[in-house]
């Protein structure tokens, strides 16, 4: 007998189309109705409606049996002749009922509701390339594609001060950050910039963000940037960097806390040069890097490394290489898997404790895929009706964040934002209609800090904040945006 999930993940790739086809084989040439027995079923069904395998048709015919009897539901006598069959009338009773059980059952983990939006006083002209926390100070960090950097109270999200990167390398009206991350055991930021390179800042020194390291020489535009560090070996840390020519890099430090690399030349802002090439062959002790191209010509939209995998994830919106992992193989290769879609990927995440990555479709998609099986997703999560730019896991439950520029008819695309509950694939809240008006395609961010109940979203140069409604003292404390 299947489980709820094997049958659920049939159900939510079927569409109308498909219910209309079984909805036909229930009727015979003369247009009466009739019941079906087990391998009828899985036979017709497997064949009209051309999705799904004859295992799962098994399962559903197995599921609404089986929920009939619970339930004490008696099929119809004229329609069902023999024990073992089952008639339309039956099918149908089963999904509802199905449907009503995942409703309940959302609805009861369901938690506090937002606040309502609060626009953010934000000195950013240019839009927001990245938002950080750094847990040590108690502080937000927005970076802005022109350099600008914010710094913010934690607690009530108000402005505390502004910087601006400097990079010698280029005037400051050609300066245009691409990416930034947070390298919490190094307690510096790491900043890729379209003149090829990336600058690492010192974020505890007297002169805020003074520029200790520079990757220089990188033959393309380091787009996306992502760093993680080992809680139990803090020295042990992994940057990778993916480009605007498909190709992703993963830098492996061996000590990163007494010092990323090994370079007696400085440049005008006394910051150490690291070239490019060094790097690549192995010419730094404390540094080994490993590259892949599953993406190439495409430009790699995003980048994280999972440890728990050991395996770097991307995506772009190349529909061939929608999703590509690389396998850690030995410490100078990686062995690459892609996972195609219809029309490529803008965003993605991994929940850990699932072990699920979710992608943000092109094609207006929210996809669950298991990392190694790359033939099909685990399920879809319907509900956008335009592009698909962000999403977001809530790592401390099952709860997916999504959101899409959703196209009317007759009308302009308007902002939609969407919580998932992944276990019963049912969308919990859906946000629309309170998000600002913006030209063109803006970029959209979701940064989530679940321990304050913040959700900030970046609408280019603009910040918008929601905030989780908590439950008064006495009631049951439930946590979840």
């Amino acid at each position: 007998m299947g489980t709820k999930m094997e049958v659920a993940q049939l159900e939510s790739r079927m569409n109308v189309e498909d219910y209309r086809k079984l909805r036909g084989l229930f009727l015979d040439p003369s247009g009466a109705p009739r019941s079906l027995s087990r391998t009828d079923f899985i036979n017709l069904s497997w064949s009209s409606v051309g999705r799904g395998s004859g295992e799962e048709y098994g399962l559903l015919f197995d599921s609404v049996l089986v929920t009939r009897q619970q339930r004490g539901l008696r099929p119809d006598v004229d329609a069902v002749k023999g024990e073992g069959r089952v008639d339309w009338g039956g099918l149908c009773s089963f999904l509802l009922l199905h449907l009503s059980d995942k409703v309940k059952n959302t609805r009861t983990s369901r938690g506090p509701p937002w606040k309502p939006p609060r626009t953010l006083t934000c000195p950013h002209r240019h839009p927001v390339q990245k938002l950080l926390h750094l847990q040590s100070s108690c502080q937000y960090l927005s970076v802005s594609k022109g350099g600008t950097v914010a710094v913010w109270d934690a607690e009530d999200v108000s402005l505390l001060r502004t910087h601006r990167l400097q990079n010698s390398t280029v005037s400051p009206k050609d300066l245009w950050v691409t990416d930034v991350v947070l390298l919490r055991n190094a307690h510096k930021i790491a900043v890729s910039f379209t003149s090829k390179e990336v600058c690492f800042y010192d974020i505890r020194s007297k002169q805020d963000f003074e520029c200790k390291y520079k990757i220089q020489g990188l033959k393309l535009i380091p787009w996306c940037l992502d760093y993680w560090a080992d809680p139990s070996n803090p020295d042990h840390a992994v940057l990778t960097i993916g480009d605007n020519g498909g190709q992703v890099s993963v830098l492996h430090f061996t000590a990163a806390q007494i010092s990323l690399f090994e370079s007696p030349r400085t440049d005008s802002d006394s910051a150490d040069i690291i070239r490019w090439e060094e790097l690549m062959e192995g010419k730094q002790r404390s540094c080994y890097t490993v590259t892949h191209r599953g993406h190439a010509p495409a430009r790699v939209r995003k980048v994280r490394y999972l440890d728990s995998l050991d395996a770097v994830v991307s995506c772009s919106t190349a529909a061939q290489s929608s999703v590509a992992i690389g396998w850690r193989q030995k410490e100078s290769s990686l062995r690459v898997t892609s996972f195609i879609t219809k029309s490529g990927v803008w965003d993605m995440d991994h929940h850990r404790g699932l072990n699920l990555i979710a992608t943000a479709g092109v094609d207006h998609q929210v996809l669950l895929w298991n990392p190694y099986v790359t033939s099909k997703p685990v399920c879809g999560l319907v509900g956008h009706a335009g592009p698909v730019t962000a999403v977001c896991f809530m790592h401390n439950q099952q709860r997916l964040l999504s959101y899409s520029r959703d196209k009317l008819i007759c009308s302009y695309p308007f902002q939609v934002l969407c919580l998932w509950d992944v276990s019963s694939q049912l969308c919990v809240r859906r946000l629309a209609g309170v998000f600002p008006e913006t030209q063109g395609d803006a970029q959209t961010l979701l940064f989530v800090h679940e321990e304050r109940g913040f959700l900030v979203l970046s609408f280019n140069s603009r910040l918008l904040l929601l905030e989780e409604q908590r439950k008064r003292r006495g009631a049951a404390s439930t946590s979840t945006l």
